[in-house]
């Protein structure tokens, strides 16, 4: 899919509102804020939560076609067998398949803090949306997670 083809995403999204924009073609960070978004617009929230946690038995989101989110945990840090290429102090990474999508950064890594950042703007612009998610269970969990790492 050329970055044209991303109209869609673009057009029905959370970019503006969670990160003051999408663009493909130049955003160093354009895998993560695409993978936040589908899974805002999935609803996948519950997932998400999962992810975030350290020790939690997924390890990550997946989607078709062809975008991820991974969390590396703190014990697994120097299992370069592991997460080959994974810098160090990276615990996610964000990708989008060449194939599917053409963005001009399709891999993204980030600290367990760099990464609350962007999930801090994602769930107030998903709440924005609709405030009445603003009590959800996944959405309190996810505020919660982002709050303890902030303290």
């Amino acid at each position: 899919m050329h970055y044209e083809d991303l109209t869609f995403y673009r057009d029905h999204d959370y970019f503006k509102t969670a990160f003051g924009g999408f663009a493909p073609h130049r955003d160093e960070d354009a895998a993560v804020k695409f993978a936040l978004n589908v899974v805002l617009l999935d609803n996948r929230l519950d997932e998400l939560v999962e992810v975030v946690v350290d020790g939690s038995q997924l390890g990550g989101i997946e989607g078709d076609p062809g975008w991820m989110l991974e969390r590396r945990d703190v014990a697994d840090e120097g299992n370069e067998a592991a997460y080959p290429g994974w810098p160090v102090g990276a615990r996610f990474k964000a990708s989008v398949d060449e194939d599917a999508y053409r963005l001009q950064h399709p891999e993204y890594f980030m600290s367990y803090e760099g990464f609350m950042k962007y999930l801090a703007l994602a769930i107030d612009a998903y709440v924005a949306a609709d405030p009445a998610r603003k009590t959800t269970p996944s959405v309190v969990a996810l505020r919660n997670a982002v709050m303890f790492r902030a303290a």
